[in-house]
C-alpha cells in the first residue's frame, strides 16, 4: 500500500502521493501521473524534487524543506511499481486551472487601473499642493494618512466588487453542476465545472460535497459563486465594508488636518 504524502512547497506549489499515482498542483495547473510511468525521484539538499519519467521527462517541484522532501521521495521510491510504462509523458494529464482565454483583460480591470491611476495621481498632486499652500512640514500628514487610506480603500473595494459580482449573476448568471476536484493546504475546496461554451473550468469554494451547484457569470467567468443567498454574500461583505470605513474617516481627517481650524 502506498504511504500517502503531501509535499508542501515554499512556492504554494503541493505534490501529493496517493495509490492512484502522483498529482502535482501550482496556481496554473493539476499535473497527474502515474506511478508506473515514474522511473526515478530524487533531491539534492532538500530544495527540491525532481520526478524522472520513463521517457526522461523531469517534473521539478519545491522541497519545502529537507527533511519533508527526503521522506517523499523515499516514500514514492518505494511506491514505484516493478514494472515500468516506457511511455512516459504520454500517460501524464494535465488540467490548466486558469483557461488560457482568461489571460485577456475583461474591459472592467482596465476601467479599474484606470481609476485607482487617476485617484493616486490625484493624491498626489493633493500633498503637493499642500506643501505650497501650508508648507513643507505639513506634507507629513497627508503621506501619513495615505496608509489607512490605501488599507480602508482595498477593504472597499473588495467588499464592493463583491457585491457587484453577486448581482451580476443573479442579473446573467448561468448555474451547472460542478464536481469536487482535490483541497489545498488552506482547506479550500476546488472544484471543476463546464461552462456553455463547453470549456472545463475550476473553481475555489468551501466543501460543499462531491457535487455542488456554481453559478458563474458568461461574460467573465472568472467571477463565479457557489452561494447566491444575500446572506451568504452580506456575511462576506459587511466585515471588509465595517473595517474600511473608519480607516477611511481617520484617513480623511489626517488628510484635512492641514486646512482644518485647529
Amino acid at each position: 500500500m502506498v504511504s500517502s504524502q503531501i509535499l508542501v512547497g515554499g512556492d504554494g506549489t503541493e505534490a501529493t502521493l496517493e495509490d492512484g499515482g502522483l498529482r502535482l498542483v501550482d496556481r496554473s495547473a493539476r499535473t497527474e501521473i502515474p506511478l508506473a510511468v515514474v522511473r526515478e525521484a530524487r533531491t539534492a539538499g532538500g530544495q527540491h524534487v525532481e520526478i524522472v519519467l520513463t521517457d526522461s521527462t523531469v517534473h521539478r517541484v519545491d522541497g519545502g524543506n529537507p527533511t519533508a522532501a527526503t521522506a517523499f521521495v523515499a516514500a514514492l521510491t518505494a511506491a514505484l511499481p516493478a514494472r515500468r510504462d516506457p511511455a512516459g509523458s504520454a500517460r501524464v494529464t494535465v488540467t490548466p486551472l486558469a483557461p488560457p482565454e482568461e489571460v485577456k483583460y475583461h474591459p472592467k480591470y482596465r476601467r479599474r487601473q484606470v481609476v485607482i491611476l487617476g485617484l493616486f495621481l490625484a493624491y498626489v498632486g493633493y500633498t503637493v499642493w499642500v506643501g505650497v499652500a501650508r508648507g513643507g512640514e505639513e506634507v507629513v500628514r497627508p503621506v501619513a494618512a495615505a496608509i489607512p487610506l490605501a488599507i480602508g480603500g482595498a477593504l472597499l473595494f473588495f467588499a464592493v466588487h463583491a457585491t457587484l459580482v453577486h448581482f451580476a449573476l443573479k442579473r446573467r448568471g448561468i448555474t451547472v453542476p460542478a464536481s469536487f476536484d482535490f483541497r489545498t493546504k488552506d482547506g479550500a475546496a476546488w472544484y471543476k465545472f463546464t461552462d456553455a461554451d463547453g470549456v472545463e473550468r475550476s473553481g475555489r469554494g468551501k466543501n460543499r460535497g462531491p457535487v455542488a451547484r456554481v453559478s458563474y457569470d458568461p461574460e467573465d467567468p472568472r467571477d463565479y459563486s457557489f452561494d447566491l443567498s444575500g446572506g451568504s454574500t452580506l456575511r462576506r461583505v459587511l466585515p471588509f465594508a465595517l473595517g474600511a470605513l473608519p480607516l477611511l474617516a481617520g484617513g480623511a481627517f489626517l488628510a484635512l488636518l492641514p486646512f482644518l481650524p485647529v
